[in-house]
């Protein structure tokens, strides 16, 4: 007598039909389908990177515009110091703050140029004057460093070397 639970069950083939498509992903579709989700999120850390570079910049670009602005209005409640030839106002690139400001002009020169090596990168600013005839003219500008972010190789080698492509400028001019 023959037991028929114990013979081998019969395997089913494949079907030849092809409307009948077997079920399942091959290791080759897999593969492909990874190498192409690995690209696209390359591209999408890369666009997060500019991003958030850009946003530093346009930030650094706000402060720097609000300080000059602020100097503008503290030179226009003191104008008449503002536009004399010996003005406490006027200032170069890598000037130090007054350390014991004895006026208005002094105190205001120092709080501005605190405020701008605190809240901007390698900040700075620069104080000039020119009066003739009825042309009077006060002009501020601000210059913070570049060399945050993603950089090309020139702005990498400007940024070494400190040289003034690494920097931007504001230029703010104040006619009184």
């Amino acid at each position: 007598m023959i037991h028929t639970q114990n013979l081998p069950k019969r395997v089913r083939l494949p079907s030849r039909n092809p409307s009948v498509r077997p079920h399942g992903f091959s290791l080759i579709e897999v593969m492909v389908t990874m190498v192409i989700l690995s690209f696209g999120l390359l591209g999408v850390a890369g666009l997060l990177v500019n991003g958030v570079s850009n946003a530093v910049a346009s930030e650094s670009m706000a402060k720097a515009s609000q300080l000059a602005a602020d100097m503008a209005d503290r030179i226009r409640a003191n104008p008449t110091v503002a536009l004399s030839a010996t003005s406490e106002y006027l200032t170069l690139y890598s000037d130090s703050p007054p350390s014991s400001p004895t006026s208005i002009a002094l105190n205001d020169k120092k709080v501005w140029l605190e405020a701008l090596a605190a809240q901007l990168p390698q900040g700075d600013g620069q104080i000039t004057n020119s009066v003739s005839g009825t042309d009077r003219k006060v002009t501020i500008q601000v210059r913070w460093s570049n060399c945050l972010g993603t950089l090309s190789d020139a702005d990498l080698t400007a940024c070494t070397d400190n040289s003034g492509a690494a920097f931007k400028t504001v230029t703010f001019e104040l006619r009184l």
